[in-house]
């Protein structure tokens, strides 16, 4: 008789639904959330450091390095819009994950522009502050409805709209390091399992 190698917490985490089932959320898989989490987080905490070895000056013009730091925060606001969606999942509702993705994404239009020119174009502030607070009121909206469903941990949770504070207001104090490594861990119990098969649990308790 064959026998199967799936593991129970592998088996648990392919039976959770999404709660918005066939919608765009339900596409973004627990690995492919972890996996951009883990890549948001490692670009996050490369430019952390290297703002916080390489302080920038009150030059408004971005000179190569800050150029890089500007490519690789673009990366992670992608890989970070990726994974709001995947989180969604696991909440009440979707449509946090949509506005604070639609934020984080606004804002590579800047970061992008002002990269290849090597300065902020005269659009860069409006289009940075409709984008922040579109990142920051779906971040909050995320994180409550997260919590409410109770399917992943608060320490996972609570930090999510802060996520925004370290990498934008207190970058140039390498506040990288410190989103960094929390995406890094997010990514990690993603790919592991842990959140689905809590999920699960949650699920069958109904």
């Amino acid at each position: 008789m064959a026998t199967s190698t799936t593991s129970p917490v592998s088996a648990m985490a392919e039976t959770v639904p999404a709660p918005r089932d066939g919608r765009l959320i339900g596409a973004v898989s627990a690995r492919f959330a972890g996996t951009a989490a883990i890549l948001a987080g490692a670009l996050s905490l490369i430019t952390g450091v290297l703002q916080i070895v390489f302080p920038q000056d009150e030059n408004p013009e971005i000179d190569p390095r800050t150029r890089i730091i500007l490519l690789m925060f673009t990366v992670s606001l992608w890989a970070l819009a990726v994974l709001f969606l995947g989180l969604a999942r696991y909440g009440r509702s979707s449509w946090g994950a949509f506005v604070g993705a639609a934020g984080t994404v606004l804002l590579t239009t800047g970061t992008v522009t002002s990269a290849i020119n090597g300065i902020d174009l005269a659009f860069f502030p409006i289009v940075a502050m409709a984008a922040n607070a579109l990142w920051l009121v779906g971040a909050i909206g995320l994180t409550v409805t997260l919590a409410r469903a109770r399917r992943v941990s608060l320490w996972l949770v609570l930090p999510l709209p802060f996520i925004q504070l370290t990498l934008v207001f207190f970058s140039q104090m390498g506040g990288g390091v410190l989103s960094g490594a929390f995406l890094i861990a997010l990514g990690a119990v993603l790919l592991a399992g842990r959140i689905q098969s809590r999920a699960a649990a949650r699920l069958r308790r109904g």
